[in-house]
């Protein structure tokens, strides 16, 4: 059975990636509601003018006569640009008049439903063509005794564009704020990250031959103080395991040469020159007795080499 083998995450890079968003969330948020009220403030602005547009058309068509009124409109040379295009219409829905060029660009049944001009503006309706896009209107007037029907094209095509260019903007504006974001963030986290790589640096320089020495943690950023403590509390407990340990070796290294002298001091006079059966014989049986002890050392070593694999949590 194989494991899979998981890349270990970044923390600098977790914050980077988390500092970009929020950087581009809030220019997002922003730039949004700046929008928003931009464009807002160019609909009620146009509101505004395309009312006062209506008031000025209806004051002229009651002071003076339709004809007059109709002569005005047919002022403007066909082919000049025109903010407003305006249709006249008599009580039978015919074209009394209109600005040249209207009826093939905004023919009459495309406008709104006429309402009295103090309303009509409320009653606006957007219209594309092509890449213009127009807001008609239609209100009744007055003039001469007659009833007439007055359709108003406002030309938007500019403020379509101007926010069209403003959500380009706001696109790059918003690329360029998350890269500037994501490089401040890189430079923000390595310099952040430094006294990390420093404590690092220096408990990867720490030996059995450094034990005595310490992290000391007041040098430290709080957020490494823990972490610094805790190295000092692991560095004095190794350090005193290893005290034990040289200690246990010192001991048990007594130990064993205490039985091993004996058999060899012995072994060493018993041939020094030519002995009795019976003071051989006594030669081995004090060295089976300095074996047993030995025996012994060492049952009692893997003994406690097995209470210390026990307590190993598995």
């Amino acid at each position: 059975m194989t494991g899979h083998s998981t890349k270990p995450r970044s923390i600098a890079w977790e914050l980077i990636v988390f500092f970009s968003i929020a950087s581009a969330l809030l220019v997002a948020c922003g730039l949004g509601v700046f929008y928003v009220i931009a464009v807002r403030h160019a609909f009620a602005e146009d509101n505004a003018i395309l009312a006062d547009k209506i008031s000025a058309l209806s004051a002229d068509l009651r002071e003076s006569s339709p004809d007059v009124f109709a002569q005005e409109l047919k002022s403007r040379r066909a082919g000049e640009h025109a903010t407003y295009w305006i249709r006249m219409l008599d009580s039978q829905g015919r074209t009394y008049a209109e600005t040249p060029g209207m009826d093939r660009l905004l023919p009459p049944e495309i406008f709104p439903l006429a309402q009295q001009s103090s309303v009509a503006v409320g009653g606006r309706k957007d219209y594309h063509r092509g890449a213009k896009l127009f807001s008609l209107i239609a209100f009744n007037e007055a003039s001469g005794g007659q009833a007439y029907t007055v359709q108003l094209a406002q030309d938007r095509s500019s403020d379509e564009r101007v926010e069209k260019e403003f959500a380009v903007l706001f696109i790059i504006v918003l690329a360029s704020s998350v890269l500037a974001s994501a490089f401040i963030a890189i430079i923000v986290t390595k310099r952040g990250l430094r006294p990390l790589t420093q404590l690092t640096q220096l408990v990867a320089r720490m030996g059995p031959t450094h034990l005595k020495e310490r992290v000391a943690p007041g040098s430290w950023p709080s957020e490494l103080q823990p972490l610094a403590i805790a190295f000092d509390d692991m560095l004095k407990r190794l350090d005193d395991s290893f005290t034990r340990l040289s200690q246990f070796s010192a001991d048990l290294a007594h130990e064993l040469r205490t039985p091993v002298a004996n058999m060899m001091g012995e072994a060493q006079v018993a041939l020094t020159r030519e002995r009795t059966a019976a003071e051989y014989r006594e030669t081995i049986e004090s060295t089976i007795g300095e074996c047993e002890r030995l025996s012994r050392i060492v049952d009692n070593l893997l003994f406690v080499a097995r209470v210390d694999a026990a307590r190993e949590p598995i």
